[in-house]
């Protein structure tokens, strides 16, 4: 069983706003479950991202860690 083809296969049919739900609850709910699925959908996100892009993304994953 191919966990991150199963989670990503899931959301392409899904629009914007239902996976940015999705991200929500899982951020709000701070069930330990929800970790892998968030993981998958930052990889999925990391992969297509340019240095720019990743850059950017380091600076909020800085501030929200500090």
């Amino acid at each position: 069983m191919d966990i991150r083809k199963i989670i990503l296969d899931n959301l392409k049919s899904r629009s914007r706003d239902d996976i940015k739900g999705f991200i929500q609850e899982a951020v709000d709910a701070k069930e330990e479950n929800a970790i892998p699925g968030l993981g998958i959908i930052f990889e999925a996100a990391w992969e297509k991202m340019n240095d720019n892009e990743k850059n950017n993304v380091m600076d909020y994953i800085m501030r929200g860690i500090s």
